[in-house]
């Protein structure tokens, strides 16, 4: 079976295009680097998308603001509507709801700490795997380690909209024991109302394999250093859905 091709769009600032690629390819995506200078149009010839973390276009005015008004994430946003499998991490989830693609959901400075913050966090599958077809192979309830690493990571929006978004099962992940950034209902990732994109604030791709996480924990010192942690589950499930 061939594997399907996966764009991870990059824009200056753009930190994390190398392990997000990798990360891909390791679960069976034929995944390559597509720059903001290449030709928009050819995005359309891809199965689906990946937007890396990082700091696009500086953060400028707010974090993913510029990016989303590109003509790359226009061709995204177009394929998208067309059912293509969409995939926001950190910076790229910013992006996302930047472009409306998970409807009005907005991004806002980490509370009560107001400033970056970094740590290694547990995020928990809180709805069902089948709403949303990136999460469609994961145990229902999985739990996967993420490097969170932002200042504009909390999830925020109207309370009643939020409400609304745990009904319909749209809350993906949630921070295990509370959200270090204060994101609202302790939202780690929200999908839109198709479920064919994903944004997601910590990053699984920084701790896709276990010597990511062999220093946190010690148990994983004697396994296979290159072996797929469980944010590595996340890639898999994705290369899973688009193999159908």
């Amino acid at each position: 079976m061939s594997r399907p091709s996966v764009a991870v769009l990059v824009f200056p600032g753009t930190n994390s295009e190398v392990e997000t690629v990798d990360a891909c390819v390791d679960a069976g995506m034929d995944a390559r680097a597509v720059l903001w200078s290449d030709p928009p149009s050819q995005l359309r010839d891809y199965a689906a998308y990946v937007l890396p973390g990082g700091f696009a276009y500086e953060d400028r005015v707010r974090a993913g603001a510029i990016a989303a008004k590109s003509p790359s994430v226009a061709v995204v946003a177009e394929q998208a509507a067309a059912g293509k499998l969409v995939l926001g991490l950190c910076n790229g989830a910013q992006i996302v709801a930047e472009a409306g693609l998970i409807g009005p959901v907005a991004i806002a400075h980490n509370l009560p700490a107001g400033h970056f913050q970094c740590k290694i966090v547990e995020v928990e599958l809180s709805a069902s795997p089948a709403r949303c077809p990136i999460t469609a192979a994961l145990p229902p309830g999985a739990r996967l380690k993420m490097a969170m690493a932002h200042g504009e990571g909390r999830f925020t929006g109207n309370p009643q909209f939020f409400d609304g978004l745990e009904r319909d099962g749209r809350i993906t992940f949630r921070f295990v024991g509370g959200a270090p950034n204060g994101a609202m209902h302790a939202a780690a990732a929200v999908c839109n109302e198709g479920g064919n994109v994903l944004a997601i604030m910590p990053h699984p791709e920084r701790v896709a394999w276990n010597y990511n996480l062999a220093f946190e924990e010690p148990r994983l010192r004697g396994m296979d250093p290159m072996r797929p942690s469980t944010s590595g589950s996340l890639f898999a499930s994705l290369a899973r859905a688009l193999k159908g």
